[in-house]
C-alpha cells in the first residue's frame, strides 16, 4: 500500500502531499548509486525519527494493555453500553459447525484486509500505466527519425493497446507473487496452531485428522478464491472508467491464474509443516518463493536453460494477460500442489502432535 501512495504524485500532478504518507516516498529521495544525486539527509532523518516515534509508542501500549487484549480508550468505553453475561454456550455460532467454518472465520479478517489491497493495487496499476502509456506515446510522437525511438514504437506491437497491455502484463506478474506470500502467512498460522497446542483441542473431537487439515485447506482456498474474484471485478470496472481497452478474458485469466500458484505453496507449507516448526516452515516457504522469483525473472536475463526455467511455478503462470491462460501448465501446477497435499495429509495423519 504505501508503494502505491508513493505512486500517487509521479501519475497525478499535486499530488505531492498525499506521497509523503508513504515511507517509500523518503527513501526513494536518496540514490546514492547515482553519480551526482547522492544521498537525502532529510529523507534519512525522517525515516529514523518515524521509527523511533512508533517504536516508543509501540513499546507504550504494550505496557498498558493485558496480554491477548487492546488498550482501552476511555471515551470509548463510555460510549459502548456493557453487554449482559450469557450463561449459554455459543453452539449455534456457524463458525462452531464444521472445521471448515470454524477456519473461515479466522481467515475472515486476514483476508479481508489482503483482498482490499489487491483490488486497490490492481486498479491502481491500471489507471496508471493507461496515463503512463499515453505520455509515453506523446512522447514517441514528438520524435521523429530515431532509431531507437523507432524501436520504442514496436514495443505492444506499435499500437497504444498494445503498449497498455505489455505494461500491464509486467505489472500483473507480481500479483501471484503477492497471492503466495499471504497464503505463506496462513500456512505459518497452521504451523503455529500445532506448535501451541490449539490442535489438541480440535482433534480431541470425533474429527479424523485429515479432515482437519483438508478443512484449513479448504478454508485457504476459499479465501484465495475471494481475492482472485474481487481483484478480477475491481480491475474490470478500472478498465471500463479508465478507457482501458482489455481483453476480458486475458483479465480473467491473469487474476484467476494465480490461485493455483497459491494453494502450490499453501500444500508445500503444509507438507513441510510435518517436519518443520513454524519458523523453520515459514522460513523455507519464504526461501522458495524468493527462489522462484528470481529464477522466474533473473533467469531469462541469465540465458539460464530452459530446463532450470521449468522449476519455478511462475514459468508455468506465464504471461496471461498478454497471450491468455495455457490449460497444460495449469494442471502441472495443479497436479503437484494436490501431491503434496495428500502427502502433507498422510504426513499429519501418523505423526504426534507437536513433534
Amino acid at each position: 500500500m504505501f508503494i502505491v501512495v508513493d505512486m500517487v504524485h509521479r501519475v497525478i500532478p499535486g499530488t505531492e502531499w498525499f506521497s509523503r504518507l508513504s515511507p517509500i516516498y523518503y527513501y526513494n529521495l536518496s540514490k546514492p548509486l547515482i553519480t551526482g544525486y547522492g544521498t537525502s539527509a532529510g529523507g534519512m532523518l525522517g525515516m529514523l525519527a518515524t521509527a523511533i516515534l512508533l517504536t516508543a509508542a509501540g513499546i507504550w501500549l504494550f505496557v498498558r494493555r493485558d496480554v491477548g487484549d487492546v488498550v482501552k480508550i476511555p471515551w470509548l468505553d463510555r460510549i459502548a453500553r456493557p453487554a449482559a453475561p450469557s450463561r449459554s454456550l455459543p453452539v449455534s455460532d456457524w463458525s462452531l459447525r464444521s472445521v471448515y467454518m470454524r477456519s473461515l472465520g479466522m481467515i475472515a479478517v486476514p483476508t479481508f484486509w489482503w483482498t482490499l489491497g489487491f483490488a486497490a493495487f490492481a486498479a491502481w496499476m491500471i489507471v496508471a500505466v493507461h496515463q503512463l502509456a499515453d505520455k509515453m506515446n506523446a512522447l514517441l510522437a514528438s520524435a521523429q527519425g530515431s532509431p531507437a525511438i523507432d524501436g520504442l514504437k514496436n514495443i505492444g506491437g506499435g499500437s497504444s493497446t498494445g503498449l497498455n497491455g505489455l505494461l500491464l502484463g509486467a505489472m500483473f506478474e507480481l500479483m501471484p507473487v503477492l497471492l503466495m506470500a499471504f497464503a505463506v502467512t496462513q500456512v505459518n498460522r497452521w504451523s503455529a496452531d500445532e506448535d501451541e497446542g490449539r490442535l489438541e483441542i480440535v482433534l480431541s473431537t470425533p474429527q479424523s485428522r485429515h479432515a482437519v487439515l483438508l478443512g484449513r485447506f479448504a478454508a485457504l482456498a476459499t479465501a484465495t478464491v475471494i481475492v482472485g474474484v474481487v481483484t478480477l471485478a475491481t480491475a474490470a470496472v478500472a478498465a471500463a472508467i479508465g478507457g482501458v481497452a482489455l481483453d476480458g478474458g486475458n483479465l480473467a485469466a491473469a487474476t484467476l491464474g494465480m490461485i493455483p500458484l497459491g494453494l502450490l505453496i499453501a500444500a508445500v507449507g503444509y507438507l513441510a509443516a510435518g517436519w518443520l516448526r513454524t519458523a523453520a516452515d515459514t522460513g523455507l516457504l519464504s526461501f522458495l518463493l524468493a527462489a522462484w522469483f528470481f529464477i522466474s525473472f533473473i533467469g531469462p536475463d541469465l540465458k539460464w536453460p530452459d530446463a532450470t526455467l521449468r522449476l519455478s511455478p511462475f514459468y508455468y503462470y506465464g504471461t496471461p494477460l498478454l497471450h491468455g491462460v495455457e490449460l497444460a501448465n495449469l494442471a502441472v501446477v495443479v497436479g503437484v500442489g494436490a501431491v503434496a497435499l495428500a502427502l502433507g495429509s498422510l504426513r499429519f495423519a501418523r505423526k504426534d502432535i507437536g513433534v
